[in-house]
């Protein structure tokens, strides 16, 4: 009789680290439901001890704990088995404490409280990662163990073993990259939510005030603040790859040749700008403002390496296959393989503090993977570095490329007056939704409110508004099922988008409506507002 049993592979061990005894407990149980095998300690050093013994799949341990935080803990379970995978849960959804995570070997993080749908994909990946490393590492001691007669086959499985590492860490790449840009993308959301309330306030203050007031060069200062904020978000968006751009054919020989004065400004008086353009013309299927700020950002970070001046080298050519080409080359400082490896992450810099935010090639990395291309560095210390973004290539348009239709219709019969309009703003953030409605009524709209999806609706049907103003991003029901549900209710409604994360792929469903990217100002909302209304009436 054949022993099934005994070819079942043994369940996965997870040493769970907890303080809090509850948590471990709990956490305990509901692994150990899904078929794993677990040991607990509320004590890092406990726990310390154990890994000593062996024979752990896994570590899960919390960011913050009294006496060993799960960083040290992560770190020296490591020193013992390099082969040990990490996994952090932290209560702090902040850039920080996720970064330091990664920093330390760990593969990801989970954000609490725990949810059993997002536990059990982090520890699959995880626990495929440990077997891969073992795989490796089992196959490696084989090619050490091969006789000199049989060189052939070892250079053969050599090459296997790099294949295998290279794409360990590609996936281990990738992963960190994603998790990254989800976090990055959700900070983005509410620091435009915090900058629209700001950017409303003062746009109330500032109408309060007589046209000579001296307080309206300090509100103009402080407006101007939330439009840098605002383009450090859209470059964090741009990472998380939230932000939706629509790619137009291109020349980027030409594009790149009207910003040359644009980048060389960038450059600095000490710096020279050459252009290599391999062709008259390269097409290719891109953002025009996005590929201009890429490259200014690229030639920010040749700056700051050249401190002495030099030489810079822009060029465009064609690539392997359909590709195009754009690259930087600098006569800089260079940089280690190391720091190449993690340049594109977002907040990373080798600048003094406060000399850099760590947010340009973050930037050049997001634009690049919108446009379907990559990035790659190519350096060394002390022979420059060259950045080269590829982007596919396409032939050149046989007619006129067509303008894009407009974001807001114009209206062609005039304006509408605002005081004949009611609008409906639906928003769960109250500060934001306070400085949209008080804003509103001061442009002279009539306005009526709601702090989420279902009020927003009973509104509709009982106020009959003219035109509706709802955020993208609501627990319960998000703006586009706001939206499409006012649409089966008033079909035509005019209906404004307002969105943090700029991500359209929902609210594209939604014919015939405006989106306006968070910060918004007053003045273009409401004129979003009449042209839309405005454009029923013609």
């Amino acid at each position: 009789m054949t022993n099934h049993a005994a070819t079942e592979p043994a369940p996965s061990r997870i040493l769970i680290v907890d303080d809090e005894a509850a948590n471990l407990t709990a956490l305990r149980v509901t692994l150990g439901h899904q078929g794993y095998e677990t040991e607990g300690f509320t004590d890092p050093t406990a726990a310390l001890a154990a890994l000593k013994q062996g024979g752990f799949d896994l570590l899960l341990t919390d960011l913050r704990m009294p006496g060993m935080g799960g960083v040290e803990l992560l770190q020296r379970a490591q020193a013992l088995d390099p082969n040990l995978v990490g996994v952090i849960m932290t209560g702090e959804g902040s850039i920080a404490s996720a970064v330091e995570a990664m920093k330390t070997g760990a593969l990801d993080y989970i954000l609490k409280p725990l949810k059993l749908g997002a536990i059990l994909p982090v520890l699959s990946r995880a626990l495929t990662m440990r077997r891969l490393r073992l795989e490796n590492a089992a196959l490696e001691r084989s090619v050490r163990e091969r006789t000199a007669e049989r060189e052939k086959a070892l250079r053969e499985v050599e090459n296997q073993t790099t294949e295998r590492l290279r794409a360990e860490q590609a996936m281990m790449q990738i992963q960190k990259m994603e998790a990254l840009g989800q976090l990055t993308g959700g900070v983005a959301h509410d620091f435009n939510n915090l900058l629209m309330a700001i950017d409303g306030a003062l746009h109330l203050l500032d109408k309060r005030l007589e046209p000579d007031h001296v307080g309206r060069k300090y509100i103009e200062g402080a407006r101007e603040a939330t439009r840098r904020g605002a383009r450090v978000t859209n470059q964090l968006l741009a990472f998380s790859r939230t932000q939706r751009i629509e790619l137009q054919p291109i020349d980027a020989c030409a594009a790149l040749r009207e910003a040359a004065p644009i980048i060389a400004h960038a450059l600095g008086p000490t710096i020279s700008l050459e252009l290599d353009f391999a062709l008259g013309e390269i097409w290719t299927k891109t953002h025009r403002d996005q590929l201009e700020l890429a490259v200014v950002n690229l030639a920010v970070n040749a700056r700051d390496a050249m401190p002495d001046g030099g030489e810079v080298v822009l060029g465009v050519a064609p690539g392997d296959g359909p590709t195009a080409v754009i690259w930087l080359r600098d006569g800089g400082c260079g940089m280690t393989p190391e720091t190449a490896t993690r340049a594109l992450e977002p907040f990373f810099t080798t600048k003094e503090r406060g000399k850099g935010t760590g947010l340009g090639l973050t930037q050049v990395y997001g634009f690049a993977h919108q446009c379907k291309g990559e990035v790659s560095i190519e350096s060394a210390p002390g022979e420059g570095a060259t950045v080269r973004i590829v982007l596919p290539r396409i032939e050149a348009p046989a007619a006129e490329v067509k303008e894009r239709p407009a974001d807001i219709a114009v209206a062609r019969g005039g304006r509408v007056d605002p005081g004949r309009i009611k609008v409906l703003v639906v928003d769960d953030d109250d500060a934001v939704r306070q400085v949209l409605v008080d804003g509103l009524r001061v442009e002279g709209f009539d306005v009526i409110e709601a702090a989420g999806g279902v009020d927003g609706l009973a509104a509709l049907q009982s106020r009959s508004p003219d035109a509706l103003v709802v955020d993208f991003a609501m627990p319960g029901m998000n703006g586009a099922e706001v939206g499409g549900r006012a649409r089966a209710l008033r079909p035509g409604l005019p209906i404004v988008f307002c969105s943090g994360y700029s991500d359209t792929a929902q609210l594209e469903k939604v014919e015939g409506a405006v989106l306006l990217r968070k910060p918004v100002s007053i003045g273009v909302l409401g004129r979003a507002v009449m042209d839309l209304v405005a454009a029923q009436t013609v």
